[in-house]
């Protein structure tokens, strides 16, 4: 049986139950080899654009004895035919601007019954600027720490309903109703890098505009982190 860290821990606990699941990014095929012990999707693809991790899913997958469910795909992103039998996906360790970069290049996310569950290491924001604007909602959001490291995770499902996002809605999302109590960390290393760019942007008068697009995000962020107890 497959034990996940926190970190991935986080991601099941978003994927819902009962669909075929296509984890784009899957390394090790943890996560799905993991939600199909637990009898929680049917079948599987783990993609990954590299052979290296490739090889490493098909090991998980040999030694787990699921081959039989989990089908494996050497992919860029959404790019392989076969995935257009799945509705759910999950990416997972990677930069929130590679993972716009792949659902812009995958129009066919845009559709009905389509469900992301998405854990960005960075630039939250930007995955969350790019589903409000192309017809996705915010479910849920959730946080846990992994090895001292803080982690966010976004479920998302198409809509069609498209949203003219604040910035504010793009650095909090659903965050802040999460019960997770390390939806702080995260909020504090928002509030730590905000602060951080206003303070060294108002150097240069041409600047301005930005830091006052930045002042109230960041009272709305400090206003979170004023809740904690």
């Amino acid at each position: 049986m497959i034990t996940l860290t926190n970190r991935l821990s986080m991601v099941a606990d978003l994927v819902r139950d009962g669909h075929p699941l296509a984890d784009i990014g899957t390394d090790h095929a943890y996560l799905p080899v993991f939600l199909l012990e637990e009898g929680r999707i049917p079948r599987a693809a783990a993609c990954d654009v590299r052979e290296g991790p490739l090889q490493n899913a098909a090991s998980t997958v040999d030694a787990e004895e699921v081959s039989d469910r989990v089908e494996l795909l050497l992919c860029s992103g959404f790019e392989h035919p076969r995935l257009r039998d799945y509705t759910d996906f999950v990416m997972a360790g990677m930069g929130g601007n590679l993972m716009v970069d792949l659902m812009a290049a995958a129009p066919f996310l845009k559709a009905e019954g389509i469900h992301l569950v998405l854990q960005p290491q960075s630039h939250a924001e930007d995955v969350r600027d790019f589903l409000y604007g192309n017809g996705f909602s915010i479910l849920r959001e959730t946080a846990t720490r992994d090895n001292g490291r803080g982690y966010i995770a976004i479920e998302a499902a198409y809509t069609g309903e498209i949203r003219e996002a604040t910035l504010s809605d793009c650095y909090l999302g659903k965050l802040p109703e999460s019960d997770a109590p390390e939806r702080f960390d995260h909020f504090r290393d928002v509030l730590r890098r905000l602060t951080a760019r206003h303070d060294a942007l108002l150097a240069y008068p041409e600047s301005r505009e930005e830091c006052e697009l930045l002042e109230p995000v960041i009272r709305d962020v400090q206003a979170i982190l004023d809740q904690e107890s």
